[in-house]
């Protein structure tokens, strides 16, 4: 059990999302104790409280953006002064030496080229017997990955690897394939790759490193491209609290803030009133009426409760994280509902998620539909020319990076917004 006394655990919130409301029903699970922070937060010192900063996945770039220099260098001067830093996927890309990164670390982000990429679901990772974080866990355990990078160490005197891929495990998928299914009909993984024209073949992850460690200053980060908080990842979950309790004497002068005390971003609201509720109400329509299109048309389907599973060179990721972030916020809001005088702060920001969810996902529907009959004679891929008007579409959704741009970013910033204000008040101390 993690003492709430010594170890208050920071949960990085901007532009994470749906990686970061994993964390929270994760930790809510696990009962551990931890506390929403922001990047204007940690720019103004929040750090100092806390002995543990995770940092959800998402996107790296987004993450260094909402941090500026500022945020970045409390970031450095919180792990030197002897706090840990705990990155998974994304946030562990964060940490990286790669530009654009917090440069924490000597260890980089393998280039493209060299990688195993759009790789997903369960795999097995070989760890460290004796090392702390692998106390009372068999050597092999079996962890999920989602997209991840790969690091790329140039230094290994300078970083512990706690934990290489082994294997496959369950629901192990590359790109759309699943690996059960083509190791179990003979498929030739050389001849997929001459099809897809990318690395597929998965004996390229056997051996690399999953999980690292190092040391900064007097603190300590531990980077895990494994989604170690993935909901109903048993053995993921335990490793994830040996983490955290292996770090739990760091800071051990860390004054978390009171179960009282407001969120640091201005003055905490109150609960939301009818209007912002129906506001979010019509918003989460729509997005479950993207979905039901694009299930009736054959381009995805549900993986997980929070994930879909989608077509190549759909942004089922965007789709599905904004179904399921709008249904996370509505939970919460409704929770709130009635426990005290209704906040008009919430009725603006909701009543333009609102009015963004609905454009964003009438052109999404029209966007699927240009990409079904384009991808009738073609492969399709997110960030290359099909037609003038699907390029023209996905430009103003989506922008021309991997990292979404456009009317989604806008949109999702809004949501992240009021993910933060609905969840400010889950404090665990």
């Amino acid at each position: 059990m993690i003492d709430t006394r010594r170890t208050p655990v920071a949960l990085f919130w901007d532009q994470s999302l749906v990686w970061g409301l994993l964390f929270v029903d994760t930790f809510r699970c696990l009962d551990v104790p931890f506390r929403l922070v922001t990047a204007s937060q940690i720019r103004r010192g929040i750090l100092e409280r806390f002995s543990v900063l995770v940092v959800p996945g998402g996107w790296a770039t987004h993450k260094a953006q909402a941090l500026d220099r500022e945020g970045r260098e409390a970031v450095r001067r919180f792990v030197e002064g002897g706090g840990a830093y705990l990155g998974i996927c994304g946030g562990a890309g964060l940490a990286l030496s790669s530009p654009s990164s917090l440069g924490l670390t000597s260890v980089g982000r393998k280039p493209l080229a060299e990688r195993l990429p759009n790789v997903s679901g369960g795999v097995w990772v070989q760890g460290r017997s004796e090392h702390p974080c692998w106390r009372d866990l068999p050597p092999q355990i079996p962890v999920s990955i989602w997209w991840p990078s790969q690091f790329a160490v140039s230094d290994p005197a300078s970083v512990e690897i706690l934990a290489a891929y082994h294997g496959p495990a369950e629901d192990f998928q590359v790109a759309d394939l699943r690996y059960a299914d083509v190791q179990a009909h003979e498929g030739d993984w050389d001849a997929w790759e001459a099809d897809y024209g990318i690395a597929l073949n998965p004996k390229r992850l056997l051996g690399e490193p999953a999980i690292v460690t190092a040391p900064l200053g007097r603190g300590r980060i531990i980077l895990s491209y494994p989604h170690l908080e993935t909901p109903g990842c048993a053995w993921g979950n335990r490793l994830l609290l040996n983490m955290l309790e292996w770090v739990a004497t760091a800071r051990s002068g860390a004054c978390p803030p009171g179960p009282g005390e407001p969120p640091m971003d201005g003055a905490s609201w109150g609960p939301p009133g009818e209007s912002a509720l129906e506001s979010v109400q019509r918003a989460h329509q729509d997005a479950q009426s993207l979905i039901a299109f694009g299930e009736r048309n054959l381009l995805w389907r549900w993986r997980r409760p929070w994930l879909l599973q989608w077509q190549r060179g759909l942004r089922g990721l965007e789709y599905g994280s904004l179904a399921v972030c709008l249904r996370f916020l509505l939970e919460e809001m409704e929770k709130l509902r009635g426990k005290g005088d209704p906040d008009p702060a919430w009725d603006g920001p909701s009543r333009k998620l609102a009015e963004r969810t609905h454009i964003f996902c009438r052109k999404a529907k029209r966007l699927l539909l240009e990409e079904r009959a384009a991808g009738q004679n073609r492969s399709l891929s997110k960030l290359q020319s099909v037609n003038p008007t699907v390029d023209g579409l996905r430009k103003e959704l989506f922008g021309r990076n991997m990292s979404h741009e456009g009317l989604s970013r806008s949109l999702f910033q809004i949501l992240d917004h009021l993910l933060y204000r609905a969840l400010a008040g889950s404090v665990l101390f």
